[in-house]
């Protein structure tokens, strides 16, 4: 029989190899409230190109004015979870949609939620959610970095979280250029304007979230090549 030592060190070994396993898969770490919604439309209709906006609660609040703005012209689904970069049951829940669904562009807008991820495991994940997009997306994958956040207390200073945003958006730019693909700078658009803001620091009112809906129809216009005006 083993003693009491060896089982220990037994336990010790098993466990370790667990922990190294977690590291090199990646782990989830949770928020307090999860939720994740799709909302795939015209599923059937073969006459409109097709339009995936993937992301966050920004892109909750701007998806409605594009998908008005596209109406004529393509049909505009998206997905959107508090899920992060980082987080590998994000990738598990985009490749489930991807695998039921084909589109010819698809917006990326993830980096706002996961705050406890290091940029280590955020951008370990970008180049895996890029070749599973550009997989999927007929003619272009459109990526889209994060906005600012602000102090809530006081909106004049940038939160001391907004230097985690501002790495990942480095982070984007620098793969984006490398691999070119079309980069839209939320950040440079609408950081600096504090008429854009909630009292949050992190959403948009109507105006801001306008802005980012003006930007991302202009460019998936430019994309399927269509003429809006």
């Amino acid at each position: 029989m083993l003693n009491k030592g060896v089982l220990l060190l037994l336990c010790c070994l098993i466990l370790g190899c667990v922990n190294q396993t977690d590291k090199k898969n990646g782990i989830t770490i949770n928020e307090n409230t999860e939720w994740t919604r799709s909302w795939i439309v015209n599923t059937n209709d073969t006459k409109l190109p097709k339009v995936l906006i993937v992301g966050d609660s920004h892109v909750e609040r701007y998806y409605g004015i594009v998908a008005s703005n596209l109406e004529s012209y393509a049909s505009c689904s998206k997905f959107t979870t508090s899920k992060s970069l980082g987080d590998p049951i994000f990738i598990e829940q985009l490749e489930l949609v991807l695998k039921q669904y084909t589109f010819d562009v698809i917006s990326f807008n993830n980096g706002l939620h996961g705050e406890d991820y290091p940029i280590e495991a955020y951008s370990k994940y970008v180049p895996i959610a890029y070749n599973l997009l550009n997989k999927n997306a007929k003619k272009s994958v459109i990526w889209v970095n994060s906005t600012a956040i602000r102090d809530k207390n006081n909106l004049n200073e940038f939160a001391p979280r907004n230097k985690q945003i501002i790495e990942r958006n480095k982070y984007l730019t620098n793969f984006t250029k490398e691999n070119n693909i079309p980069l839209i700078d939320f950040y440079s658009n609408t950081a600096h304007n504090l008429n854009y803001y909630t009292n949050d620091g992190v959403h948009f009112n109507n105006e801001g979230v306008k802005i980012e809906a003006t930007l991302i129809t202009q460019e998936i216009a430019k994309k399927l090549n269509l003429n809006l005006e």
